[in-house]
């Protein structure tokens, strides 16, 4: 993935990610409580604090905090935008990821057929 997005005028390129980068990002989410019922990503955004949504979106980017000031000249909507995206990206390689192994799985062991 290699996408620009434009937050409070400034265009931010989100690159590859790491795993990292997503653990932090989760950690951060950790603190928001995400409503009960939420059917999709944008109502779990819309539902954060914009303070959560800079730092979750400022560890995605580059790994820190350090960009939270420049991303919280943004609208709210200008983060979920990206958020969402990202999100959304990582969920279909995870689709992907779990069809691969289960591929990989049939061919190391057959199931028994009775």
């Amino acid at each position: 993935m290699n996408r620009v997005f434009i937050i409070g005028g400034r265009a931010y390129n989100i690159a590859a990610l790491t795993i990292k980068r997503i653990s932090l990002a989760c950690k951060e989410m950790e603190a928001e409580r995400i409503p009960e019922g939420s059917s999709d990503f944008q109502e779990i955004f819309n539902g954060m604090k914009k303070e959560t949504l800079c730092k979750v979106l400022s560890l995605l980017i580059s790994g820190d905090t350090s960009l939270v000031n420049e991303l919280a000249q943004g609208e709210k909507d200008e983060l979920i935008e990206p958020l969402c995206a990202i999100y959304e990206d990582i969920e279909k390689d995870m689709k992907e990821i779990r069809q691969i192994a289960k591929q990989i799985c049939l061919l190391c062991a057959k199931p028994k057929v009775q």
